[in-house]
């Protein structure tokens, strides 16, 4: 259950960025940055449930994945923060879309 959530939410919250980020309007733009929030912090939870079931077996993966998962977080942030300062680069878009795969890919290897 834990997984399908985590997985979900990561699609989810993927789908909300790329949505959010080729919105011109600016009240979209802050929608969806409300949504990723909360799918944010889904994502959080359930990978706190999973890393206490999954630290024995990968301890590495698992503090790795918590950090790249934290990093992921911190970069949506910064990037909402310029979208609404208009002072956006789409460097910061391209490397959201390159390490939130990335993400996935490590927390499938905890799950497994």
């Amino acid at each position: 259950m834990w997984i399908i959530l985590n997985y979900a939410c990561w699609g989810i919250f993927f789908l909300n960025f790329i949505w959010g980020f080729t919105r011109p309007i600016k009240k979209r733009v802050i929608d969806s940055m409300m949504i990723s929030r909360l799918f944010y912090w889904l994502i959080v939870i359930s990978q706190v449930v999973i890393a206490l079931r999954s630290f024995h077996r990968h301890p590495a993966m698992v503090i790795i994945g918590v950090l790249i998962t934290l990093v992921v977080i911190a970069l949506t942030e910064n990037a909402y923060g310029r979208k609404q300062d208009t002072h956006y680069t789409p460097r910061l878009l391209w490397l959201l879309v390159i390490i939130t795969p990335l993400a996935v890919i490590i927390q499938t290897l905890v799950n497994y």
